[in-house]
């Protein structure tokens, strides 16, 4: 599948490496997903914090460093939630055929947030 406009628009400014492992996941995925977001500016993490939706004043985010992925239904019309763990899988694979380590949100203990891929 192909990366809608508005995904792409959505990495910019992400870091090159993350943005490439996203474009070739977006390729090899047998379902569309989106990128709901990518590099973020202060005063949006810091409404973020406000309303819960995160826990710091230190993402990822700030820096490029990291994306919100969703995988969507064949039509693109709503989000698949059953395909959190195969889009990380994929993200996962990919990850390491570039050579570059990728931390998923799926996996924290504290603030689970299956949405989000960080470079490590």
């Amino acid at each position: 599948m192909e990366l809608s406009k508005l995904s792409l628009e959505r990495l910019e400014g992400v870091d090159e490496r993350l943005k490439a492992i996203v474009i070739e996941c977006a390729a090899r995925c047998p379902y569309p997903f989106n990128v709901s977001e990518g590099l973020r500016t202060k005063e949006q993490q810091r409404e973020y914090v406000r309303q819960g939706k995160s826990r710091t004043m230190n993402s990822k985010h700030l820096t490029g460093k990291a994306v919100d992925l969703y995988p969507l239904t064949m039509n693109r019309k709503q989000v698949d939630w059953s395909r959190f763990e195969e889009l990380a899988d994929l993200m996962f694979q990919v990850a390491g055929d570039q050579d570059t380590e990728i931390v998923w949100g799926g996996h924290w203990k504290t603030f689970v947030d299956k949405c989000h891929f960080e470079l490590r």
